[in-house]
């Protein structure tokens, strides 16, 4: 069975059930594996050194780079050049007087999360707390909030269009943040699949379902349209899926 590439991601070929089979989500991730998104170009060891450096000194310029690296300019540049068309690195154009201008070097967003950093302890912690709050209105305006603000820094990166085109993105924005995402349609209702949790090191007890809630909610947000957890690997299905709500239209008979 063939599996179709939205951008950088598969679709899943559909059951009869509406789910996907394990050996079509073997296939995905294996494609996923093999072919890294168009924007994220995988780094060499040499590369590496550079990104750590940067890391540690921020605003290095080459002659700083090519002292610690002990190479020539010609390869540093060359690194340079790699890691920022990667959108790993900018550059930053150093105020001057005449002559040749110079330029500092930075870790871009995606460098930092390149070179390691992560919130996942943080993240974790905050979760927990929350968790720890009694169930009522503090709690729900709090996760009502976070999902909100995820929910908008997915949204302004989407280009607009219909909602089918909306979601197409979205999974494919997903994907390039490591979330195997899919987009289907089924008799003409897009849907959004998530094969694997995005949240991993948050997801304690089974039977909580808080963080489906927030999932829910953020891809709502993000879409600029409610979307409902149709299927939910929680409870066995082997993807979740979210889908538009329906409008229900209201009939009233004339007396």
């Amino acid at each position: 069975m063939k599996l179709v590439k939205i951008g950088i991601l598969p679709i899943l070929p559909v059951r009869a059930n509406g789910l996907a089979q394990a050996s079509d989500l073997r296939k995905v991730f294996a494609i996923m594996d093999l072919a890294p998104p168009n924007n994220q170009i995988p780094t060499r060891p040499v590369d590496q050194l550079v990104l750590d450096l940067l890391r540690r000194h921020e605003g290095l310029t080459v002659v700083d780079l090519t002292e610690k690296l002990e190479v020539t300019a010609t390869a540093v540049r060359q690194r340079l050049d790699r890691l920022e068309n990667a959108g790993y690195v900018e550059k930053r154009k150093n105020s001057a007087g005449r002559g040749r201008p110079t330029f500092s070097y930075f870790l871009t967003d995606l460098g930092w999360r390149q070179v390691g950093v992560t919130y996942t302890d943080l993240a974790v912690a905050l979760w927990g707390e929350i968790l720890l709050l009694e169930e009522g209105q503090t709690r729900s305006k709090l996760i009502d909030r976070v999902s909100k603000r995820m929910g908008r820094s997915f949204k302004d990166l989407l280009p607009e269009g219909s909602l089918e085109e909306r979601m197409k993105s979205l999974a494919g924005l997903m994907a390039a943040r490591r979330i195997p995402a899919s987009f289907i349609s089924i008799e003409g209702l897009p849907i959004l699949s998530v094969h694997a949790c995005p949240y991993p090191d948050l997801t304690g007890r089974d039977s909580d379902r808080s963080l489906c809630d927030l999932e829910q909610q953020v891809l709502s947000e993000a879409i600029g349209q409610p979307l409902e957890l149709s299927c939910c690997r929680l409870d066995g299905h082997g993807t979740c899926q979210f889908k538009p709500i329906q409008k229900q239209t209201i009939q009233t008979s004339n007396p």
